[in-house]
């Protein structure tokens, strides 16, 4: 998917054109050096603890003390066939994705910002002001506050044409803004990045079995 968050290597590609006769200088990426890893199932790391229940942790990632604050966790696995278990969550996270069985390029990935639909974009990347397109239709739009979201996904799954798209549903991005989902519980990973200074990131796997915190796994990169 074209705009899916993930946990992978940032990659930067500088172009430059000086006038519009002259060939375009390009620079070569620059990628992220490995400077250490380590993987702890004992004793804890930045004040998560081994053997910690799965709310505590989360809570704990949300104060954690880095250069920047933690926004949000990737929770893997957080994938839903039946749009009424999503009735209180939607607004906990930062997107919404919509499609068949087997994954489609008019999937549709719907991603919030400040309590609102900030953008719309179809899996092959095409920008939407609203879905469906239809004016007849009741559809969602940018801009619309996302405490409404989950009645007009309701009515939009009934409309010949969209139901498919409500197949396989995933909210993975959680905003640690919002309050804990007790849904992350049954998560057997949660991931993300912290910027621990302006030359150095790690990037954070926190594994958990029957709802508690079992082991770490980090790896600390040279920007």
């Amino acid at each position: 998917m074209k705009r899916l968050l993930i946990l992978s290597l940032p990659l930067f590609l500088l172009t430059a054109c000086l006038k519009d006769d002259e060939p375009e200088i390009i620079i070569e990426p620059v990628f992220p050096v490995l400077v250490s890893s380590d993987t702890l199932t004992t004793g804890e790391k930045w004040g998560l603890t081994i053997g910690m229940p799965a709310e505590d942790l989360y809570n704990k990632i949300k104060t954690l003390s880095f250069q920047q604050p933690v926004t949000n966790v990737q929770v893997i696995g957080n994938f839903f066939s039946k749009i009424e278990d999503l009735e209180n969550k939607i607004s906990l996270y930062h997107a919404i994705y919509l499609d068949e069985s087997f994954g489609t390029s008019t999937g549709i990935q719907i991603a919030f910002a400040d309590d609102k639909v900030s953008t719309i974009y179809t899996n092959s990347g095409v920008k939407l002001n609203r879905w469906p397109s239809e004016s007849s239709l009741i559809n969602i739009k940018t801009g619309d506050a996302t405490e409404g979201i989950y009645q007009k996904l309701l009515r939009i799954r009934q409309f010949p044409g969209y139901s498919k798209k409500f197949e396989r549903i995933s909210i993975f991005s959680k905003n640690l803004k919002k309050p804990y989902d007790p849904g992350m519980t049954l998560s057997r990973q949660w991931q993300f990045v912290a910027i621990s200074d302006s030359s150095h990131t790690y990037h954070i796997s926190v594994n958990l079995t029957d709802g508690k915190l079992n082991s770490i796994y980090y790896y600390l990169y040279k920007n």
